[in-house]
């Protein structure tokens, strides 16, 4: 994202273009953060303290190195410093924000109000390093298990669940995690979950609006028993599966069932 301020100071250290303008970069996207960037985003959501459009004003200027100053007649005096070959200036530059470019620059962040483009994650927790993003080589269990944590969460807002299921999404002894972590957890599932339900559309059906809470063991028990075929001895095998491999076949039997009843609808 480049957007342009006016500048209170001459082009000193080539901060400023011939137009007279200040040149402000910031991610457009989850993509384009650092993972630095990735974990204070997070934070600032997960924390609670603020509102939508605070959280991401705070994020514009973390991100783009604005430092208020404080307010005057004319908008906020701010500074920023430059980098000249490669390395930060102990020179500030100073300039004036006004409230209009702030908001402007903030639509720009909106992106971060959603799940649904969180097509990114935390590399690692405590040391310990993430799965494949979209679950490649997670074994069935373990994605039934993350189901159940992330499920709980959303019912209860209770920590040890989110705990739960950063411990599978980062496999080797995660102890506790904090608020960054644990939105990070809840996002980056609630994202897979969403694209599973594009790709395993016959599987994944929306819950029908007013209807009863879901229970999760017992769904659990009947995708089991539905590719183990009540065939007790296979359980072990289907639990070890690669989920992926697992939800395909789940996706085929939901939909041969579909067929079925359109077929026979009386049956």
């Amino acid at each position: 994202m480049q957007k342009t301020v006016p500048s209170t100071l001459s082009d000193s250290l080539g901060l400023l273009t011939s137009e007279g303008v200040l040149r402000l970069s910031c991610p457009r996207s989850w993509k384009e953060m650092s993972q630095e960037q990735l974990r204070y985003a997070l934070h600032v959501i997960g924390c609670g303290m603020y509102s939508s459009v605070e959280g991401r004003t705070l994020m514009l200027l973390r991100f783009t190195g604005i430092e208020v100053l404080g307010k005057t007649p004319g908008g906020w005096s701010c500074a920023i410093r430059v980098e000249v070959e490669g390395k930060k200036s102990t020179k500030r530059h100073l300039f004036i924000l006004q409230a209009w470019q702030v908001q402007y620059m903030t639509h720009q962040l909106e992106y971060v109000d959603s799940y649904e483009t969180f097509d990114v994650r935390l590399e690692s927790i405590g040391g310990f390093k993430a799965v494949d993003a979209m679950l490649h080589r997670v074994m069935f269990g373990d994605y039934l298990n993350m189901e159940k944590h992330y499920q709980g969460y959303l019912a209860t807002k209770e920590h040890k669940y989110a705990l739960g299921l950063a411990r599978l999404l980062y496999p080797g002894g995660v102890t506790d995690i904090g608020d960054a972590e644990q939105t990070g957890c809840i996002m980056w599932f609630s994202y897979v979950k969403k694209q599973f339900s594009q790709l395993f559309r016959h599987f994944f059906k929306p819950a029908p609006e007013g209807g009863k809470a879901v229970n999760w063991l017992e769904q659990m028990n009947a995708q089991i028993r539905a590719l183990t075929d009540g065939d007790i001895t296979k359980e072990r095998t289907v639990l070890d599966a690669d989920c992926w491999r697992a939800l395909t076949e789940l996706d085929a039997k939901a939909r041969e069932a579909e067929e079925f009843r359109r077929k026979y609808p009386k049956s």
